[in-house]
């Protein structure tokens, strides 16, 4: 068997995704990899959301890679330009920049089958060519903006919350934010203060506790430096202690009901008000939607100048936001905290696989992987964070180095066992789907609220139903059986050049 040393590979996004699998790409020697970034500088998700308060809610010490701990977090919970700081360090330490190229944008992707290589086309009509090519610019970069009545009529300022407009000074403004998800309960309590008025739109009250967080003291930062396992002491406890929480929201929701009263207390520690009360008061159960934590959410709510509206927006003037009841309310700006296309993502893909199959056409109904990592009809083809590996409980980091792992394991045993391509059986992905929905019967994500974790279809598509240490022994290495793999012609090896 010949090998295969002349494999190439193109990874999109130097998100933590992006950054991991061409970490562990040069660990393991290979180096015929680029990384293609649609804006000027590295980061990702951290990169993109800047605004006011933006900051992580998974702990510091586990919300980075198990291979480069920061003993140097400022605090329990990492701010947004902290982590941003931490991406590009660690692009820097490993050696990735020269493998990077910026102002990259991936417009559409093609599979050659004769040549059993990628061609992808940025924004300019560029090309490049690899044998293998890695989505790893991950779900969140995608604004979900509504389709409102007169959206496009307002006159105001309006900006999604990961584009934010810092030029536009909110001091004495009337406000319109709409949504209440993870990203609006950090900002609204920051811009709370210098609005005049600020109206929350809110569609339904989310379920949001107390957040532990606080400073890192120099003493600690020390011994996590001089003594590192005290750093992965603390590591290992807060993953296990997220890691419980599968018990409640798989197998035992009663035991989630802790979790509500100390939401409900939260609630009533600083919202006095009965009717305001009663709207923030959620009417689902624990972990159907995404937890939120903050200590300043309710605070804010709380204080004369904010208004929480429950009636739902019926249309926008060029002046004014118009709620279902007839009311109009004046405004002069509107911010979207609206989050992002995740379980449609796939479908803003332009990507061609085998026999002329597109992408989005495959995903339309039902976006569906292996591992969350490979699909039929897509050869050569890997996502990072792909369909049903999303967490409610626990970090992503844990989720992305697993799912690096199972790439990097295939780019090796291609190359060791002389592979053109490989491409996951249907059948195996079917059975593997057909697991995935079968555990997710019956737990608390599918207990009747309206989720983004829910798919058109009505199905969970988003999460991994299950501890992530199963996650992690399935990934640790891919298992070629699962595969319908193609050898290179041994006569005649030919390079696959980067261009």
């Amino acid at each position: 068997m010949t090998a295969n040393n002349n494999l190439s590979v193109i990874i999109t996004g130097t998100g933590f995704s992006g950054l991991c699998v061409g970490i562990q790409l040069k660990k393991m020697g290979f180096h015929h990899f680029k990384i293609v970034e649609k804006s000027n500088e590295i980061g990702g998700t951290w990169r993109d959301n800047h605004y006011p308060g933006a900051a992580c809610d998974v702990k510091s010490n586990l919300y980075s890679f198990s291979f480069e701990p920061n003993p140097h977090w400022s605090r329990v919970y990492s701010p947004q330009a902290e982590i941003l700081e931490y991406t590009r360090y660690c692009a820097r330490k490993y050696g990735l920049e020269e493998h990077i190229i910026l102002n990259w944008e991936v417009k559409a992707a093609n599979y050659d089958e004769k040549s059993s290589t990628w061609e992808l086309k940025n924004q300019e009509g560029k090309k490049l060519k690899a044998n293998l090519f890695i989505i790893g610019n991950g779900p969140l970069h995608i604004p979900s903006l509504p389709d409102i009545e007169g959206i496009h009529d307002f006159k105001g300022t309006i900006f999604h919350s990961s584009n934010w407009n810092h030029q536009y000074d909110l001091n004495g403004k009337s406000v319109c934010v709409i949504g209440t998800g993870a990203s609006a309960i950090q900002f609204v309590p920051e811009i709370q203060p210098k609005v005049k008025k600020l109206y929350l739109m809110q569609r339904t009250a989310p379920w949001v506790l107390p957040k532990p967080d606080g400073t890192f003291s120099a003493l600690q930062s020390v011994l996590f430096e001089k003594l590192p396992i005290t750093q992965k002491l603390d590591r290992g406890l807060n993953y296990l202690i997220n890691e419980a929480q599968v018990v409640g929201m798989m197998y035992y929701d009663k035991i989630l009901k802790a979790g509500e009263l100390i939401g409900k207390y939260h609630i009533n520690k600083y919202i006095k008000d009965k009717e305001l009360r009663k709207k923030l008061t959620p009417t689902f159960k624990l972990g159907c939607k995404r937890v939120l934590l903050s200590n300043n959410y309710y605070p804010a709510l709380a204080q004369s100048n904010v208004e929480v509206v429950t009636d739902g927006i019926q249309k926008f003037t060029k002046d004014s936001v118009v709620t279902n009841d007839g009311k109009s309310r004046k405004i002069d700006a509107v911010i979207m905290g609206t989050g992002f296309h995740v379980s449609d993502s796939f479908s803003y893909y332009d990507i061609i696989g085998k026999n002329g199959i597109a992408l989005k056409e495959a995903f339309a109904t039902a976006p569906e992987t292996y591992m969350g990592a490979t699909a039929h009809h897509f050869p050569n083809l890997f996502f990072m964070l792909g369909p049903n590996t999303g967490l409610g409980h626990n970090s992503m980091i844990y989720m992305i180095e697993s799912q690096a792992n199972y790439i990097v394991d295939a780019v090796k045993k291609m190359q060791e066992q002389g592979l053109k391509s490989i491409e996951v059986k249907k059948e195996i992905q079917d059975n593997f789907n057909e697991e995935i929905q079968q555990k997710l019967k019956g737990s608390i994500w599918l207990s009747g609220c309206n989720s983004w974790y829910i798919s058109e279809d009505g199905k969970n598509h988003t999460l991994w139903p299950g501890f992530t240490f199963e996650f992690w022994n399935r990934t640790k290495a891919i298992n070629l059986k699962d595969y319908e793999v193609e050898p290179i012609n041994a006569k005649k090896q030919e390079a696959m050049e980067l261009v």
